[in-house]
This record gives structure tokens, C-alpha cells and sequence, in this order.
């Protein structure tokens, strides 16, 4: 097999990854509400079927669903999210959500592993040196001491960039504010991966094209001139931010400088909505062309499920 036929082999695989079929046959009993049922679940109270008596397995696997070894596996979600995260997403997004680890969960147990991880290597956080009213100080210390919340607080600002640029997109338009949550969160899963693993932190900007393109649709430069506008408009807000709680938190901020502050305050936020705007004018401008894209997407999708 050629190294073609591998990565369209692969591309499928991406596109349409699972096949589903009914491991138990035959008529059941429930044990729990002793309704009779076919098939894997039952259709009233939800009892898997095949439950019988509690064994050494059964320990085993009330001890693993803790950490999301269960049915929704955290590992299988990892690695759908590690070789096909835009598509993944959208999956979630559309509602196949019974074949993903909830990405809440997931992101927090990552959090964990990543401080355990932090701990055996050694590795201490570098924290600043504070006083009662450095915000921002003790900012930087709260974040470094919990990185969990950390990723998805910094990722959490990407969603409203991503929610002006992407907004008229082939694959997956007019996407919401709390589905951009969720976006972020899946993509704080991977950052934590990322910086948890040596050299993979190079990967970021790669899984960001990656996702952004899987999950929403557009060409090549579409992606990229969109993600990196994002990039520039979400650093600029973080060092607004950063600037803010600085001067908020320097005593020596009066009366005096409260015009400077203000100007400083409009300034940043020009910066911010200026290039927003005009990347969602041009992303509804071209919405018809989006839209064209999106049904060519959709045709493909019901030939490879066929």
C-alpha cells in the first residue's frame, strides 16, 4: 500500500471513524426496573444489559470510570481529539455526544495529571513577588498555581474573536456563544497536552489550523488569515487586561491619571473591535459562497456514511 492510499485511507478514517452495531442480541430482563428489552440499554431506566453479580472487573471498572477509563473513555476522546480534533468537535457540537468523554471533566483530569506530573518532574511554578493590592500579582500566581482553570480562562477569550471571524462558516455557521465555549474547552485539552509533553508546545499553532479548518470549513488562507487575526486581537486583549489590572493595582494612580487611563482604555479597545468587525463583514459577505461549500460538505458526509 502506497503512501497515497495510506493518507486517503487516513482522511476517511477522520471523516467517518466508528461504525455502530448491537453487541447484545436477544431479549433481556432489566435488572433495576424488570422491563424486557432488546438490545444494549434499556429503553426505561437506562441499565446497560448483561448485568449480573459484582466481580474483580467490576471493581476494576468502578475505580477507572473515576478517571474516565468508562464507557465514554477519556483516552478514546483523547485520541479522537489528537487526529481529528475539528471533526471531533463538530461531532460533539451536533449532538453525538454519547461516544465523548464530557469535556469539562476531561480538561480537570488533565489539570490533575498535569500537576502530577509537574510534581514528580520537579518542576516548580515561578511565582512574583506580591502585596496586598497587586492584583495583578496575585493574578499571575493564582493562574500558575492552577492551571486547569489557567487554560480554559485563557482559552475562553479566543471563543469571541473565533465567534466574530468564523461566524459564516461552510462547515458548522452561526455557531453560538456557549458552543464556542465548549470549542474552547476541547481546545484547552489539547494546550494542556501540548505543554505537558516536551517539544509538543511547538504543536500549538499547528493544532489551532488544524481544528479551525476541520471544524469550520474554510480554505486554506481562510483559516489562516482568520486565525491569525484572532491571534493578534486575543493578545491584544490579554495585554489590556494585563496593562489594566497593573495600573489599577500601582498606589500611585490618582485623579491625575485617570484621563491617561481612559485614553489608554479606548485606545486597546479600538485595536480590538476595529479588525473584528471588519473580518465578520467580510466572513457575511462571502456567507453565499460559505453556503455553497457547506452543501457540497453535506453531500460528501452522506456518501461516506452510505
Amino acid at each position: 500500500m502506497g503512501l497515497k492510499e495510506r493518507y486517503r485511507r487516513f482522511r476517511t478514517w477522520q471523516k467517518a471513524p466508528r461504525q455502530y452495531s448491537i453487541k447484545e442480541t436477544g431479549t433481556h430482563r432489566c435488572a433495576c426496573c424488570d422491563h424486557e428489552f432488546e438490545g444494549n440499554y434499556c429503553p426505561v431506566c437506562g441499565q446497560a444489559a448483561g448485568i449480573g453479580r459484582i466481580t474483580w472487573q467490576s471493581l476494576w471498572k468502578n475505580v477507572t470510570m473515576l478517571w474516565g477509563m468508562d464507557s465514554h473513555s477519556m483516552p478514546y476522546s483523547l485520541w479522537q481529539l489528537l487526529w481529528r480534533p475539528g471533526y471531533f468537535i463538530e461531532e460533539y457540537l451536533s449532538g453525538r455526544r454519547q461516544v465523548s468523554y464530557p469535556p469539562v471533566k476531561m480538561l480537570f483530569i488533565l489539570a490533575v495529571f498535569y500537576v502530577i506530573i509537574r510534581q514528580i518532574l520537579g518542576f516548580e511554578p515561578n511565582h512574583v513577588d506580591t502585596s496586598a493590592n497587586d492584583i495583578f500579582g496575585i493574578a499571575i500566581n493564582w493562574l500558575c498555581d492552577n492551571p486547569g482553570w489557567a487554560m480554559m480562562a485563557m482559552t475562553m477569550f479566543f471563543s469571541i474573536p473565533t465567534w466574530f471571524l468564523f461566524h459564516f462558516s461552510p462547515r458548522h455557521p452561526r455557531h453560538t456563544f456557549p458552543e464556542g465555549f465548549f470549542i474552547q474547552l476541547f481546545m484547552a485539552s489539547l494546550m494542556l497536552i501540548c505543554i505537558t509533553i516536551p517539544l509538543f508546545i511547538l504543536l500549538v499553532p499547528v493544532y489551532y489550523y488544524i481544528t479551525y479548518r476541520q471544524l469550520f470549513g474554510y480554505s486554506f488562507w481562510g483559516t489562516l488569515w482568520r486565525l491569525a487575526l484572532a491571534a493578534i486581537v486575543w493578545t491584544i486583549a490579554i495585554l489590556f487586561l494585563a496593562t489594566l489590572a497593573l495600573l489599577l493595582s500601582n498606589p500611585s494612580t490618582d485623579s491625575a491619571n485617570i484621563g491617561v487611563l481612559l485614553m489608554l482604555v479606548i485606545t486597546f479597545l479600538l485595536f480590538i473591535t476595529t479588525p473584528l468587525f471588519v473580518g465578520y463583514w467580510i466572513s457575511k459577505w462571502t456567507e453565499k459562497k460559505s453556503a455553497y461549500k457547506r452543501l457540497i460538505y453535506i453531500d460528501n458526509q452522506k456518501l461516506i456514511h452510505q
